[in-house]
């Protein structure tokens, strides 16, 4: 087994529970002006945070038949099996914690085919995990049978400026794409540049320097977000992004200082406690919205604080839970 990257799963950590926080504020963010702007500063790196991240163990492939194969099997194949059985999964549970119609939740699976936008409640999240497939397809051709790097780079910057272009896209009469494919159009130079950002990250100098300038950054935009309004929006998912030079400087900046940040976190005792939420955070970004349904109709947990402690705890437990299980009656074969 590799060894993982502390840092790394203490980066992933913040995101997934900066993700976390942000769907559990969203029901205020109407009646509240500090819970509005602390939303939209959240989606202006969290989700990115994980496109980078997504890009640090990226491989090339050979340019042959087998090695293509053989990349969907290990990288694409699994993914997309997870998504449909966790999305049947949530949608089955939906239907009996809510008492939904059988008419309904029949819609719902014919909705978690098309996927995207057209994904709401429990499932509301799972744009994100078919935009992702499709961002480390592409990236991944790209590195593979693109060898120039600024080329490599040219082909992303161009793909995200037909992203950012207009507003939506559409696929003959719906009004969104499906499994939001054009989002990757986006994420792809965020993922491009966290493949060769990683490589790199060992040699840069001044680290300290970059993680100021990137957290001065976060606070000038969160502060003229607060007080004369900034027009920066990032919301992926809905493809309400004002201001494309921001949306793709930003999140770089930002994600920058909080991987240095956890660098030097890494060092200390203090913080391991966030290393098994980075490492579990699919299964936080799976399970958190059904913990806030379940929590929804508990008066005692009826409350945003405990929807975020509740959507990261116990998503983790479940999934150290299984884990332990897998790991004990179902051993890993050898190669």
């Amino acid at each position: 087994m590799k060894k993982r990257v502390e840092w790394v799963d203490m980066a992933k950590a913040v995101g997934i529970i900066a993700i976390v926080l942000g769907h559990a504020i969203h029901p205020l963010t109407d009646t509240s002006h500090s819970m509005s702007v602390l939303y939209a500063s959240l989606y202006w790196w969290h989700v990115p945070l994980f496109f980078i991240v997504g890009g640090f163990f990226l491989k090339p492939i050979q340019r042959t038949w087998a090695s293509f194969w053989a990349f969907v099997r290990r990288r694409i194949v699994p993914n997309i099996v997870l998504y449909f059985v966790a999305g049947i999964f949530l949608i089955l549970t939906s239907h009996f914690l809510n008492g939904e119609s059988w008419s309904y939740t029949g819609f719902y699976f014919v909705r978690l085919i098309y996927g995207g936008q057209t994904l709401n409640g429990e499932l509301s999240i799972f744009w994100f995990m078919t935009v992702y497939v499709i961002t480390v397809f592409l990236v991944v051709m790209i590195i593979s049978f693109i060898k120039s790097i600024p080329m490599q780079f040219l082909i992303t910057m161009v793909m995200f400026g037909i992203g950012t272009a207009q507003p939506h896209y559409h696929f003959f009469q719906f009004k969104s794409v499906p499994w939001s494919a054009d989002s990757a159009l986006i994420a792809a130079v965020w993922m491009l540049t966290g493949y060769y950002g990683y490589k790199y990250y060992p040699q840069l100098k001044n680290k300290v320097g970059y993680a100021v300038a990137g957290v001065l950054i976060y606070a000038s935009c969160y502060v003229k977000k607060a007080t004369i309004g900034l027009n920066f929006k990032l919301y992926l998912k809905s493809h309400i992004i004002h201001t494309p030079f921001m949306a793709f400087f930003i999140p770089i900046a930002i994600c920058l200082a909080i991987f240095i940040i956890c660098e030097a976190l890494s060092r200390t005792r203090f913080f391991k406690w966030l290393l098994p939420i980075g490492q579990y955070s699919l299964a936080i970004m799976y399970l958190h919205k059904m913990i806030f349904d379940v929590a929804e109709k508990i008066p005692l947990f009826n409350h945003v604080w405990a929807f975020v402690i509740l959507g990261v705890v116990v998503p983790v437990g479940l999934a150290m839970i299984y884990h332990y299980f897998k790991d004990r009656f179902l051993p890993a074969k050898r190669a």
